[in-house]
């Protein structure tokens, strides 16, 4: 999973040229080319001990670069002296120990060293600025306190103080909301979003896929050695790559409030691998309605077929993660006599069919209709009411045909796998 980049960079931009990287003769990741430039955001996500912390510690000398380098402005970052690569480069890393009894002050003004003079002491224009980022990281209330008494979460917006105290145009952060509760790991990353959007050129390893969405700007994927080239998230994280890389069955659709790629985990791939032993089950859904009971007839090994159901639609994004069939039209695509004729047939090779608490418009209508024709035993969910017949009456008529017919009707979805036993011994 090796890539290049192009030459011409922008001045100011951190660049890994095929850098190759572990620990003594052990190596980690393997040709690492990808660019960040000023005022960018690129969020490094993977499995765990995949190398996401050991790309950031080879700029700071905790891992080894033993082919390849990395570089700022066409400068080795690798072969620069320390002090004057902490005029460049901040670092929050993920745990932070701190060992001595100094003040939250002290501890913030020690990013300030890289730019006095050995023995010189902070001045007034050090302090000014230790003043503004412990007012924007939240951490002014603390400046008296030791920090070796502090919580976690503090200590870690302490460390970002620090590193922000540095004035650095390359700021890398590993896991840098771990300790945090959630205001402040959405402060943390706010601030972060506005430094990049200031100009300054951010690396950030995250472990929540879906923060990774809403911050970075680009997103590299760290796995089986290799990195990556950073793509815009709806790129980097679709379902496809969510399986393959971290084994896990998702859906991922856009944010409705963000506007940010989500993630929601549906299953583990290890726990649908028994997912041919029971009975086929058919649902009749759309709107959601059918997520939560497709995921529990999964993992119980059932075969799943979902009817038609329309790409965007919750439900097509869960029947796609957990494997079920089901005929796909477009958004807002109607069916014809082909796709009713192919549904039909889908559940008629069902061992019952549950109808779920799902609203009926002329758009799934035939969902309920081929159920119906298909002539196997139903399950529905809920009464048939207003709130759910937008088709003018329709659905009503085929619910009262149903039931006629012998239909069971329950209460919730979580009755359903009181009565599945009578549709030939299936079981939720």
């Amino acid at each position: 999973m090796s890539a290049s980049v192009p030459s011409s960079v922008p001045a100011g931009t951190l660049e890994y040229v095929g850098a190759s990287i572990g620990y003594g003769a052990r190596t980690i990741v393997r040709d690492a080319s990808f660019a960040v430039a000023p005022g960018e955001f690129v969020g490094l996500v993977g499995p765990n001990g995949a190398g996401k912390s050991t790309l950031l510690r080879a700029i700071t000398g905790g891992a080894t670069v033993s082919a390849g380098d990395i570089t700022f402005g066409g400068a080795s970052l690798v072969r620069m002296p320390e002090r004057e690569r902490a005029r460049i480069v901040g670092v929050v890393p993920q745990t932070q120990l701190a060992t001595f009894s100094f003040t939250a002050r002290a501890y913030v003004e020690m990013g300030r060293h890289a730019h006095l003079g050995r023995l010189a002491a902070p001045g007034p224009a050090d302090a000014a600025i230790v003043d503004e980022v412990m007012e924007r990281t939240d951490t002014a209330r603390l400046a008296a306190e030791p920090v070796d008494e502090l919580s976690g979460g503090d200590l870690q917006r302490l460390t970002l103080a620090q590193a922000l105290a540095q004035q650095p145009q390359v700021l890398l952060l590993d896991e840098p909301t771990s300790h945090l509760d959630l205001n402040h790991a959405l402060q943390v990353l706010e601030l972060v979003r506005a430094l990049a959007d200031g100009g300054l050129a951010v690396v950030g390893v995250f472990h929540d896929l879906g923060l990774a969405a809403r911050y970075a700007d680009r997103i590299s994927i760290v796995a089986g050695g290799g990195v990556t080239l950073p793509a815009p998230p709806a790129s980097a994280l679709d379902a496809q790559v969510v399986s393959d890389v971290f084994g896990v069955r998702a859906v991922v659709r856009t944010d409705p409030v963000t506007g940010s790629v989500a993630v929601t985990p549906i299953v583990r791939g290890a726990d649908l691998a028994p997912a041919v032993s029971g009975p086929r089950i058919g649902l009749v859904c759309g709107s959601g309605a059918g997520a939560g009971l497709m995921r529990r007839l999964a993992l119980a090994g059932h075969p799943l077929y979902a009817g038609v159901l329309n790409r965007g639609d919750i439900d097509h994004a869960v029947a796609a993660a957990v494997g079920a069939g089901m005929a796909e039209l477009p958004a807002f695509g109607e069916v014809d006599e082909t796709v009713a004729a192919e549904v039909r047939a889908g559940y008629a090779e069902c061992a019952c069919v549950v109808v779920c608490e799902t609203p009926f418009g002329g758009a799934n209508l035939p969902n309920l209709q081929a159920a119906l024709d298909s002539g196997r035993p139903l399950v529905l969910v809920g009464e048939m009411d207003g709130e759910r017949d937008f088709a003018h009456g329709r659905a009503r008529v085929l619910w009262d045909r149903a039931l006629e017919r012998g239909a069971v009707r329950v209460d919730t979805e979580a009755d359903v796998s009181g009565v599945l036993g009578r549709c030939g011994g299936v079981e939720a």
